[in-house]
């Protein structure tokens, strides 16, 4: 049986780094992209909500019950309805987000599962 020389332990280790050099690089790549997709899905979801037709019909009843009041009231009325269509798709976008954030804390758990790679500290 041979025993390898410090040259041969040399290439070894080299090859070591370089495969381990690789792999990260893969990693940082999905990840990348994985955050790009969730800043993707994110946007469209958020788009969705704004403009889908429940919050329309929510607001639609709102305003259907203030209609009445807007002749003795108008300017306090108008302040109203404006509020609340804000409120309420800051309310629907404020819980679409907390959503994603627990998605994507689950999204990095797996992933470190799947990579065997106990340390939960990022890179800068």
């Amino acid at each position: 049986m041979r025993i390898p020389g410090l040259l041969q332990w040399g290439d070894v280790a080299i090859g070591a780094i370089s495969r381990a050099a690789e792999t990260l690089a893969d990693q940082k790549e999905l990840a990348e992209r994985g955050a790009a997709s969730r800043t993707r899905l994110m946007d469209s979801l958020i788009t969705a909500i704004a403009t889908s037709p429940i919050v329309e019909r929510v607001v639609e009843i709102q305003l259907d019950r203030v209609l009445q009041l807007l002749e003795r009231e108008p300017e306090r009325i108008r302040a109203l309805v404006r509020g609340q269509r804000d409120n309420m798709v800051g309310e629907v976008v404020g819980r679409v987000r907390a959503g994603a954030a627990a998605g994507d804390d689950a999204v990095d758990r797996l992933t470190l599962r799947w990579t065997r790679n106990g340390n939960t500290e990022t890179a800068p």
